[in-house]
């Protein structure tokens, strides 16, 4: 452990963790969003990719924990099941679009989401089961062509009247969920070697630490701050999706 603490670029790796945790832990997303890039630029992606999956799992199984008593899981399980089953299509447009134009549609599509949320509109009552599987669906699409699996499924209950509490529950939730089936599948792909389990030992704690700071800071978090804050993270991963 001691030579992977030694590694070029660790320094960058655990202070972005620190930041990325304590978004996680605020907002209940945007870990993958920080992390991803900066792991990725100091060791393969192979490794990286399941390094967050381990220690984003570890650390946030409280969080999932907790959110599964105040989550709606009658919106979770459909949502999950559709997201699950339209990862291939995703994978099938990351195969066959070019990578151009799939960046520009899928930021501009996330834009202009974001745009009519924050202008205040809202659908009223609770969502319909059509309205639930379609943005899983779009989730999971969206995950297999870019990794980023959270857009659709975050402004779809930021579009409802759900407080923030509820929301951050039910993002907790269906992440929790999505890192488990993940979790799975990179097992049975023989993907968690010696290093990664070394490597997040090392980390765990400082991540740990700062989703820690994160999950405090909400409980002093408006209704109103939390959704500017969501909205703000939301548009910078719909840009940084196109220069990627």
């Amino acid at each position: 452990m001691a030579a992977e603490a030694a590694r070029p670029g660790f320094v960058w790796v655990a202070a972005g963790m620190i930041v990325a945790g304590v978004v996680r832990g605020l907002v209940g997303f945007g870990a993958a969003m920080i992390l991803v890039p900066i792991l990725s630029a100091v060791m393969n992606p192979v490794v990286a990719v399941p390094l967050l999956t381990v220690v984003d799992g570890l650390v946030t199984l409280p969080l999932f924990v907790a959110a599964t008593r105040e989550c709606r899981w009658r919106e979770i399980v459909p949502l999950t099941i559709a997201a699950v089953a339209a990862l291939p299509v995703g994978i099938a447009i990351l195969v066959h679009v070019p990578t151009e134009t799939l960046r520009l549609g899928i930021s501009v599509t996330i834009l202009g989401l974001v745009a009519v949320i924050a202008s205040g509109w809202r659908y009223q009552g609770s969502p319909s089961l059509p309205l639930t599987l379609g943005a899983g669906a779009a989730s999971g699409a969206l995950g297999g062509a870019t990794g980023m699996i959270g857009p659709p499924v975050i402004l779809f209950w930021l579009g409802s009247q759900a407080n923030a509490a509820l929301v951050r529950a039910n993002i907790n939730a269906f992440f929790g969920l999505m890192i488990l089936i993940t979790t799975v599948a990179y097992w049975i792909g023989g993907l968690f070697t010696r290093e990664i389990m070394a490597v997040s030992v090392l980390l765990a704690p400082i991540y740990g630490a700062s989703v820690w700071v994160g999950a405090r800071g909400f409980r002093h978090t408006s209704d109103l701050l939390y959704r500017r804050f969501a909205f703000a993270l939301i548009t910078l991963i719909a840009i940084s999706s196109f220069f990627v």
